[in-house]
């Protein structure tokens, strides 16, 4: 079975327009096992209309506790309790995953009893194994080995850059963060590097159309998130193998395309390169 890399939602932030991508998550996918890599709405149909089963949820990790990667975390765990089998999901997350869990369900207390006592389900409540990670090994299984470094993505200060390694080699995630050098020596010589990436033009627009319910928010993004000409200096510096950019910052802007975002890039980097999009597929080559 062919290990690959899908990215389903591609969308920087949560807002959602007509027509936009889905906001943050992925999945990298092993000997047929499927790791999750955040959850941002729109995580449960991409993944079955990536061609998954909700039978397959195995284990998700979540990069920060931004809205826009974990605000459906726990609608995905509890359809899945719902559609499938009971059996244990491993759940990684940084500092406060656990409270978001156990605070889900809590708020679908009334729903979980009423399914195991009308439809004979079990408790869902022992059915998820959280850990919550900092810096270093997160952990490692039979097919991976995942380790976290902190990037910076304030006001948050658990935000974690994620390495997965692999039987076919070694794939970063950048999660959400502003240029940071450090994360060049963390991906360096990954086979794959998926980061973030902002257009400054784009973004512009994109904090003036909002600037009447979010008047700091490019300061915010500036502060944040990478713009795209130093997305080509962390994969230059890294010697990765493959650049996959996602996370598009601005989502919904008209003039700002596949082709204005590669454009950035290319100013520094000039290796192999993909724009993603929603439900793109990036295969693992055999070293």
């Amino acid at each position: 079975m062919a290990d690959r890399i899908i990215l389903l939602g591609t969308k920087g932030g949560p807002r959602l327009t007509t027509g936009s991508s889905w906001p943050s998550s992925s999945v990298i996918e092993i000997s047929g096992r499927p790791y999750v890599i955040d959850c941002g709405m729109g995580v449960t149909r991409q993944f079955v209309e990536a061609g998954f089963s909700l039978a397959d949820v195995d284990t998700i990790l979540i990069t920060h506790l931004h809205s826009d990667h974990c605000l459906e975390l726990g609608p995905f765990l509890h359809t899945t309790w719902v559609s499938s089998p009971k059996r244990q999901i491993k759940v990684y997350g940084p500092k406060g995953v656990r409270k978001l869990i156990d605070d889900f369900l809590a708020a679908m207390a009334c729903d979980i009893e009423v399914r195991m006592a009308d439809e004979r389900q079990q408790d869902p409540r022992d059915m998820f194994a959280v850990t919550e990670y900092t810096e270093g090994r997160v952990f490692k299984d039979d097919l991976v080995e995942v380790d976290a470094l902190r990037v910076v993505h304030p006001p948050l200060t658990e935000t974690f850059a994620l390495k997965v390694r692999g039987r076919k080699g070694m794939v970063v995630f950048s999660s959400d963060t502003s240029y940071f050098p450090p994360l060049a020596e963390f991906a360096k010589g990954a086979d794959i590097l998926v980061h973030e990436i902002m257009h400054r033009a784009g973004t512009e627009r994109m904090c003036e159309r909002l600037k009447s319910i979010k008047p700091n928010l490019m300061e915010h993004m500036i502060a944040g998130h990478t713009f795209g000409d130093d997305v080509g200096q962390i994969a230059t510096a890294a010697g990765v193998g493959h650049l996959v950019v996602q996370h598009f910052t601005p989502g919904d802007d008209e003039l700002t395309g596949p082709a204005e975002f590669e454009a950035l890039v290319r100013q520094t980097w000039n290796g192999k390169m993909t724009v993603g999009y929603d439900l793109a597929e990036i295969a693992l080559q055999d070293r």
